[in-house]
């Protein structure tokens, strides 16, 4: 069992890893701040009213969902690197432990931070201007509705933790590149299905989405029950977690 996972060499390689990396990760994290200050700033004095809770939802799933792949695209780079990857392969540590700090790092401890700043600049922002007879509301993540935008954020990390692994140089444009590439396929595919299944014309449909299609002057759209939906929250973490395996073993064949 120590030869996948021992607690106290894990904690040491979670040390050396904050060590050696805090001053960027820092860095990161004060630039995140700047933009989300500056740019809420500018988009504050731009709306003609306040700043409603479906508004900041928003602003924080759209902003999650670009910051979180792009950081957890530098989780390895120091395996693109060849005078660092050698070091990084040969640490007396096992697959597992490397795996799961860099996986902690660009999940559980990106989430953290990313929300911790998100709710410091909106306080910030929310008492630099005040609305007469309007009391200031703050969005509150733990409802129904974020359940969603994590297992958006959980497959988006999953996949790019993978091609983080995959690729070797310029991680984030080729993740991003081959996503939408199979995001398009996807599409066409489904599109092509739904259309042999129903026997008329549709528009493009994602799976698990909408079906929408045109008769005569009017047009019809055709979703999911709630029991049929339910499948979507059974398949999806399934498939992160097959992500997440094959990032592993794509690092275990690294190392290998």
């Amino acid at each position: 069992m120590n030869n996948y996972f021992s607690l106290k060499r894990f904690r040491q390689l979670f040390i050396k890893h904050t060590v050696e990396h805090y001053r960027t990760y820092l860095m990161s994290a004060s630039v995140l701040a700047g933009v989300f200050l500056l740019g809420g700033m500018f988009i504050f004095y731009m709306i003609q009213g306040p700043m409603d809770a479906g508004f900041q939802t928003a602003l924080f799933a759209m902003l999650m969902v670009i910051a979180g792949p792009i950081f957890t695209s530098t989780i390895f780079t120091d395996f693109g690197d060849k005078r660092k990857a050698i070091p990084a392969l040969t640490l007396p540590a096992s697959q597992l432990e490397k795996f799961l700090v860099s996986w902690i790092y660009s999940y559980v401890i990106f989430l953290l931070v990313f929300t911790g700043i998100f709710y410091l600049v909106l306080s910030i922002l929310l008492n630099l201007k005040q609305w007469p007879g309007h009391h200031p509301e703050m969005l509150y993540i733990f409802q129904d509705k974020f359940c969603v935008l994590l297992l958006i954020f959980s497959l988006l990390q999953a996949i790019t933790m993978y091609g983080a692994i995959r690729f070797e140089k310029l991680h984030f444009i080729k993740i991003g590149f081959s996503f939408f590439i199979f995001y398009a396929l996807l599409i066409l595919v489904n599109t092509i299905f739904l259309r042999v299944l129903v026997g008329r014309q549709i528009f493009p449909a994602t799976p698990f989405a909408f079906l929408n299609f045109p008769d005569g002057t009017n047009y019809y759209s055709i979703g999911l029950n709630a029991q049929q939906s339910a499948w979507a929250f059974i398949v999806l973490p399934v498939v992160v977690l097959l992500f997440w395996i094959a990032a592993y073993f794509k690092l275990k064949e690294k190392q290998a």
